[in-house]
């Protein structure tokens, strides 16, 4: 598969406005809900940007911190972003729900650091959502924001209003002119059926400790499985759970 899934990404916490932006200047229509947990799947959505061009943006799942080591998410919401050219922070500038903008770029920048560093490389803008929410002009967000990411432009925006968000666009537009649009190749990412294989044969023996599966079951799955991938082995742990492996080895006493 292609690297492309969108060209702009839109990373950041549930619940910082990602899927309003994305409802408002595209045909997507993404579930809008106060979720503290976080969207699964991205949305895409193709952007039109009125006597300029366009582009297709996607909302990736929120971020959970801890996804470079496989929390939450984990690599699943890593392996989006992977896939996009530019990456759009979007925070809560309004802080309407306690969050603190400045830490939630800097955690997610840490987990895509954490990840594969190269992805620091990619354009970054920030979108301060939710200025419609602010109330207090004197101490707002904003320059915090720009304080502690000097080398990284900020658009406030309003989600809600539309407040600010051409001038996003234009600039968003304007650094895809300048990315490599060479395309990068990535594994092969399928799910096989191995429904025909369920009347294989395989047993499950202990010598001297050892817990031993055999059989052509487990081969052929075996065969199917790259298992130095983490897609891989995530895949053949799945195997082992659904094909009664797992609970014949806890029947013949193997321990966690």
């Amino acid at each position: 598969e292609l690297k492309v899934i969108a060209d702009v990404g839109l990373v950041g916490f549930p619940n910082v406005g990602k899927s309003t932006l994305l409802s408002r200047v595209s045909n997507a229509k993404p579930k809008i809900a106060n979720y503290h947990f976080t969207t699964l799947d991205p949305h895409l959505g193709v952007v039109d940007v009125k006597g300029a061009g366009g582009f297709v943006m996607a909302d990736i799942p929120g971020l959970i911190e801890g996804a470079s080591e496989g929390v939450g998410l984990g690599h699943d919401f890593l392996r989006h972003i992977e896939r996009t050219k530019v990456l759009v922070h979007v925070v809560d500038a309004a802080a309407t729900e306690g969050r603190d903008p400045v830490e939630d770029i800097k955690t997610i920048i840490n987990e895509l650091k954490s990840y594969d560093e190269s992805l620091l490389e990619r354009p970054q803008l920030i979108a301060a959502n939710k200025i419609d929410a602010i109330y207090d002009e004197e101490n707002n967000e904003i320059d915090r924001i720009r304080e502690a990411f000097p080398n990284i432009k900020v658009f406030p925006i309003s989600g809600v209003s539309g407040k600010g968000i051409q001038e996003l666009l234009y600039e968003i537009l304007n650094v895809l002119e300048t990315v490599d649009k060479t395309p990068t190749i990535f594994e092969r990412e399928f799910e096989i059926d191995y429904s025909s294989d369920k009347n294989l044969p395989f047993t499950v023996e202990v010598d001297d400790g050892v817990y031993v599966v055999e059989g052509p079951r487990i081969e052929k799955m075996l065969g199917y499985t790259n298992l130095d991938s983490e897609k891989g082995f995530d895949f053949f742990q799945k195997f082992l759970k659904t094909s009664g492996v797992l609970e014949k080895l806890e029947e013949a006493g193997i321990e966690e």
